[in-house]
Formats: C-alpha cells, sequence, structure tokens
C-alpha cells in the first residue's frame, strides 16, 4: 500500500458522498466500519491467547520466558498507544486523519501477524529473542498504529451521538462473536491443516496468513467506505502541543468516567476469564464447564447489546449502566446460594452478560461522546491521544490485575500441575472463589458508583446546539430586538396549542387544519413562520401587518424568498445562518403560542414547546400506497421517491438543530397511522386526546 497513488485509486467510493456531520450513516458504511472489528479481532486472538499456546506447545518456549516476554512489552505497549494517539491529531492528509492510517498499515499489519509465526530453527534464547522482537512488532508497533486510529474513526463518521451509538452497538456484537468464533474453530483448523501438510508450525503460517488475506481485504473496505465527516476536526489545521493536548484530555471529567469503567470493566474481564478454568475444574469438579459457561454470558451479551438502540434513546447511558451493574451483583448474589450448582451457574452468567452489555456496548462511544465535550469546555478536540489514552488504561489494567492475581495465587500456594482440589491447598481454594464470587462484585459496585457520576446524558443536546453555534460563527446568536418582543394579539379564547409532525404524503395539513377548526384556531404552518421571520428582520412589521399575515395568509399562492432548511436562497434573509433562523423561528413559536394559542404544522414545534401547559404533540404518518396517492393529488404529481427525500431534508434539519430524531415516538403524545385511520378519524383521535387530558386537568379544550 506504499505507491503514491494507492490512497487516491481507493478513494473513489468518496466522490459525492453526503459530508453532513449530523446525517444518518448508511448501512452499508456502518457495516464496512463495523466488520474491520472483527478483522483485528481476527489478528489480535491469533497474536494473543493462541499465541501462547504456539510459544509453548509448538516451538518450545517456557511458560515462564513468555510471561516476562509478555509483561516487558507492556511497557512499550503503554507509550506507544500515546504516541500514535498524538500522531492521529496532527494528521491532516486529505483521505482523513484515521482512515489513511488503516489503509497504510493494512498490511504491514498482516505480514507482522504472520512474522510471528514463522520462527526459524535456533537455540531456546534465540528462540526468545525473536518472540520479544517479532511480538513488540506487531503489538507495540503495528497493532497499536491501526487499531488506535480505527477507535479514532468511530467518532470522525458522524456527530450524532445515536448514530454512534448504533454503530458501536453492531461493531461490539460483531466483536464479541467473532471472538467466539475464532477461539472454537482456530485449533481445530490448525489440526486439520497440520494433518495435511505434516508440519504444525507451517499449519500456523497457513492459517494465519489466510486470516491476514480477510484482514487485509476488511480493513481496506474500510478505507474504501467509510468517511471522516466531522468538519471540526479537518478544519483543525493548526496542531495543539501536545502538553495542551494531555491536559485537555485528562481535564476531561467524562473522559475520565469512560477511562475508569474501562480499567474496572477489563479488570473484570481478566479476573472471570482466567478464575472461571479454575473454579470449574476446582470448585465444580468439571473443567468442561468452562465452555457452556463462558458461551452463556457472551451469548447474553450479544444478546443484551442488540437491544440497546431501542432502549438508549430512551434511558441513556448511565441509566442502562448502572441498572446493568445491579443485575451483575444480583447474579453474583444468586450464586452464592448454592456456589456449586451449575444451574445456578448459567444463570448468573447469563445475567452477568445482560448486566455488562450497556457498558460493553457503548464502550467506545462514550469517549466520543467526551470528546464533543472537551471541544464545548475547552475549544480542543483531541481524537487520537483520548482513544489511545484509553486504550493504555485498558493495558494498564489488564496487566495490573493478571500481575495482583498471579501474586496472590501464588502467594496462597496454587500449583497449575494439580489436577483437582484435594491437591491443592486450602488457601488457594479459597482465593479461587473469592476471585470467582466475590471480587466481582466490589467491581460492579465501584462501576456503579462511577457510572453514577455521568450526567452527559441530561445536558448533550444543549452542548451539541451551543457547538453548532460556535463553529457557525455564531457564539451567541443575534435576534432583532423587534422580535425579542414581538407584539401579537391576545388569544380569543383557545388555550391549547397543539404541534403536529409529519411524514409528507400522511395528510398533515388536512388534519391540522381539522383539528384547528374545532378549536377555532389558526394553522400555523413553516411557510408563515419563516415569511413572518423574514418581515419582521427585515421591515419591523407593525401589528396590523402581523395580522394580516395571520389572517390572510395563502399557502398555494406564496413564494418562499426563505429556504425552510437553514439554507437562505434569496433575498434579505440571505444575511441570516440557519442557527440564527432557528432561533428567531423558537421565538415567534413561543409568543405566538403564549399569545394567540393555535395548532403548528411542522418546524420543530413539538420540541421548541415541550413542557409548556395546555400544549399536546403528535406525530403522523402513512403507508407507502396513501402516500403515493396523496403524492399525485394533493402535490402536483410527486412521486414517493420525491416525497421520502423532502422527508429526508427535513429528517435532517431537526436533528441538527434538535439533537433527537423527529420520529421518535417518546417526544409525541400520539403517533397516528393516518392509512388506518383516515384523516376525520386521525383529527378525531387527537381531539379526544386533548379533550381527555384537558379534563383531567380541569380545562376546556373547546
Amino acid at each position: 500500500m506504499a505507491g503514491k497513488g494507492i490512497p487516491e485509486l481507493l478513494n473513489y467510493k468518496q466522490k459525492g458522498k453526503d459530508l453532513n456531520e449530523f446525517i444518518k450513516v448508511p448501512l452499508s458504511e456502518k457495516l464496512a466500519y463495523c466488520f474491520g472489528d472483527p478483522a483485528l479481532t481476527l489478528m489480535y486472538t491469533m497474536t494473543t491467547t493462541l499465541l501462547i499456546y504456539f510459544y509453548t506447545n509448538v516451538v518450545g518456549i517456557s511458560a515462564g520466558a513468555v510471561g516476562m516476554i509478555m509483561l516487558l512489552s507492556r511497557v512499550f505497549d503503554g507509550f506507544s498507544d500515546v504516541l500514535m494517539g498524538t500522531i492521529i491529531d496532527r494528521t491532516h492528509s486529505k483521505y482523513g486523519k484515521a482512515r489513511i492510517w488503516i489503509l497504510r498499515l493494512a498490511v504491514p499489519y498482516a505480514l507482522a501477524a504472520v512474522l510471528l509465526f514463522t520462527m526459524p530453527p535456533m537455540g531456546n534464547m534465540g528462540k526468545i529473542i525473536y518472540a520479544f522482537v517479532t511480538y513488540n512488532i506487531m503489538n507495540t508497533v503495528v497493532y497499536t498504529a491501526i487499531s488506535q486510529p480505527f477507535h479514532a474513526l468511530g467518532s470522525l463518521m458522524s456527530r450524532d451521538r445515536r448514530e454512534r451509538d448504533v454503530i458501536c452497538n453492531i461493531r461490539m456484537v460483531l466483536s464479541i462473536t467473532a471472538s467466539m468464533i475464532i477461539t472454537a474453530f482456530t485449533l481445530p483448523l490448525i489440526n486439520i491443516v497440520a494433518n495435511i501438510t505434516g508440519n504444525q508450525q507451517m499449519a500456523w503460517i497457513l492459517v494465519t496468513a489466510g486470516y491476514a488475506i480477510i484482514s487485509v481485504g476488511v480493513l481496506v473496505n474500510t478505507y474504501m467506505v467509510c468517511t471522516e465527516r466531522v468538519s471540526a476536526a479537518k478544519q483543525e489545521k493548526e496542531d495543539i502541543p501536545f502538553v495542551e493536548a494531555f491536559k485537555a484530555t485528562v481535564t476531561n471529567r467524562y473522559f475520565l468516567i469512560a477511562l475508569g469503567l474501562m480499567i474496572f470493566y477489563t479488570a473484570y474481564q481478566i479476573i472471570i476469564g482466567t478464575d472461571l478454568t479454575y473454579y470449574c475444574q476446582y470448585v465444580l469438579g468439571n473443567v468442561d464447564l468452562v465452555m457452556p459457561l463462558s458461551a452463556a454470558e457472551k451469548l447474553a451479551t450479544v444478546a443484551g447489546i442488540a437491544l440497546l438502540p431501542k432502549v438508549l434513546p430512551r434511558y441513556g447511558k448511565r441509566n442502562l449502566i448502572c441498572v446493568g451493574c445491579i443485575l451483575g451483583v444480583a447474579g453474583q448474589l444468586l450464586f452464592l446460594m448454592n456456589i456449586t450448582s451449575v444451574s445456578l451457574g448459567v444463570v448468573t452468567c447469563i445475567m452477568r452478560g445482560i448486566g455488562i452489555a450497556p457498558f460493553y456496548g457503548v464502550q467506545y462511544s462514550l469517549p466520543s461522546d467526551a470528546i464533543e465535550y472537551g471541544q464545548w469546555k475547552t475549544g480542543k478536540r483531541v481524537e487520537g491521544l483520548m482513544f489511545s489514552s484509553m486504550s493504555m488504561g485498558q493495558k494498564a489494567g489488564s496487566g495490573l490485575t493478571s500481575a495482583i492475581m498471579g501474586g496472590i495465587l501464588s502467594a496462597a500456594y496454587f500449583d497449575g500441575t494439580k489436577a483437582t482440589a484435594a491437591e491443592q491447598s486450602a488457601e488457594a481454594i479459597r482465593v479461587i472463589k473469592g476471585f470467582y464470587l466475590y471480587v466481582p462484585i466490589a467491581i460492579w459496585v465501584v462501576m456503579f458508583v462511577i457510572a453514577a457520576c455521568y450526567q452527559l446524558d441530561k445536558v448533550y443536546d444543549k452542548m451539541m446546539r451551543e457547538l453548532i453555534q460556535r463553529e457557525s460563527g455564531e457564539e451567541s446568536v443575534s435576534v432583532p430586538g423587534e422580535i425579542q418582543a414581538m407584539p401579537l394579539p391576545e388569544a380569543s379564547g383557545n388555550r391549547i396549542n397543539v404541534a403536529i409532525g409529519r411524514l409528507y404524503g400522511s395528510s398533515g395539513r388536512k388534519i391540522a387544519e381539522g383539528v384547528a377548526k374545532a378549536l377555532d384556531c389558526k394553522v400555523y404552518d413553516r411557510q408563515i413562520i419563516c415569511l413572518m421571520a423574514e418581515k419582521f428582520g427585515m421591515e419591523k412589521a407593525d401589528l396590523e401587518s402581523v395580522r394580516q399575515y395571520l389572517d390572510s395568509y395563502n399557502y398555494e399562492d406564496s413564494e418562499l424568498t426563505f429556504s425552510p432548511y437553514g439554507h437562505s436562497s434569496a433575498g434579505a434573509a440571505a444575511d441570516y445562518t440557519g442557527v440564527q433562523m432557528f432561533e428567531v423561528q423558537s421565538r415567534i413559536i413561543r409568543e405566538l403560542s403564549e399569545r394567540r394559542p393555535g395548532v403548528f404544522l411542522g418546524r420543530c414545534a413539538n420540541y421548541v414547546l415541550r413542557g409548556e401547559p395546555h400544549t399536546y404533540s403528535f406525530f403522523v404518518y402513512a403507508d407507502d400506497a396513501y402516500r403515493e396517492k396523496e403524492g399525485q393529488e394533493y402535490y402536483k404529481g410527486q412521486s414517493l421517491g420525491e416525497l421520502k427525500k423532502r422527508d429526508q431534508i427535513r429528517n435532517e434539519y431537526y436533528e441538527k438543530f434538535t439533537g433527537i430524531r423527529r420520529d421518535d415516538p417518546h417526544y409525541y403524545d400520539m403517533v397516528i397511522n393516518v392509512s388506518k385511520t383516515g384523516v376525520a378519524g386521525a383529527a378525531s383521535l387527537i381531539l379526544d386526546y386533548i379533550r381527555n387530558k384537558e379534563e383531567e386537568k380541569g380545562g376546556n379544550a373547546s
């Protein structure tokens, strides 16, 4: 991949890509990124867990020497993480700051992996030196150099928090699934190849080479398909000095929370992963139980992660992680009722698997959120260093946990050559039980406390709106004074405000008019709001002019000089940014709702008026056949595809300024399928709902 023209040659899929930072990332792009994780997992498993077996059982290096190689390598590995993170932050390539490194290192990564297993025949010391050098080339240098930009890429594809969460969820499901498959099938595959070739080491080389070819193909596809959209990172041409970047990282409270959770999660994984074998062998009396118990926990984790996209938007990361910790503790306590019961052990593993799923599923989107928070607080956006520091913390936690665990087992006179509990010391059995039964409870409690400090869910949407304002050059949005104190006629009796969001072609306007007629009020649509904003901002219209707009505006005959989606098209409105116009329109909507309540059609009114008394919001949609018919009859022959394209524009506008999805049912009182109810039925449902709610409050909906 060293050829100068290769990055450009493989960059052809980037042409014409939508670079909107808040776009819904296409599924093909999500999968191209998420399958990159199994590609890394494929080789990482070969060069870590399975490599130990190769060193000790195939080429004959002692277990003690292997342990020393890996312990010393961790020291270098931590520093290489930080170094690579700094390099990423200082990369300003036309092919991105992260993508380009994935392309550059895909082939070296594969070659370094194969090199590990091509140990030439030599003496014991020569083998140890060869293993130390090649292990560090692979893990300390090449794996770090390709994995860190891969982690960072996830935060550069979108700034939409929910999109990043979904990407992370898919990624972790694929990662854990790949790990299970590779662990289960690699050794049998190597044995098959060894039987064919008659050479055990050659079998390892060939299988690794096959995996390497697959990994290169997947990672190159990641480079080709994935897009770095985050303009704040692209436009940051001046390198942040390392000291400033480091300070911005270690003083970021949400990075520290993510790091703390990662360290203790890693400790949990090391303890359970290591001690499960000992517990099955020496307490349950059957080492063959390791596989079903481990599989039960991992499959439960996969199932839990699969549910996250449905529940994350509603409950938030903090709450779900805390609930998961409680479930993990409950599972451990349940097993204490009978610590030798296999059936209880399975239930405990399932509960632990579901409990860890919320954190496991968002472990890489947490630092992405922390990056946005850091930029909001300090003005410095540090992707590479933050992700690499997470990795360094994870490795430090892993090494420290393994060292402490090994030291305690050694102090308890544990002897791995003893096959039964009767042969082990009583102290060793107590330590094994303690690690498996009680230490996880302590870890779950600590993770709960750390997660409880995570308050970003509450302020994230506000934070992102402010960031967007800053990046658009509007640190504080200027709104004309005459709009801030806009005089509007007092309400004539109705005090109900209704916000109706809709898909194009779902008869939203007809429904709004029916509801407005029943409530004896006006329909305020986006065209009226935009024209009012333009009129007030440019001409200082008086009260009578406003009345004329409200009372005589004709939707079908009017031409707009301002695009309702934040992009000025002509006339004086061109002086305003999308952020300014959104603020202006929001103020007008609030003024109208207070002075002359009515039915608001679109324009994010459900968001602007959320929490206001006597205010109700509804979302109407329809089946494709219904919408297609409406497109022909009401929208002057527009096709279903054209209607959906307009919806996509509306969705992007809504999400950009509110931080939530327009069609998320949690933000509406009711969602109605007009295909089933008809226009009159939908209007009746809305009116009945309002009437019932107002009666509960002791009000009057008429």
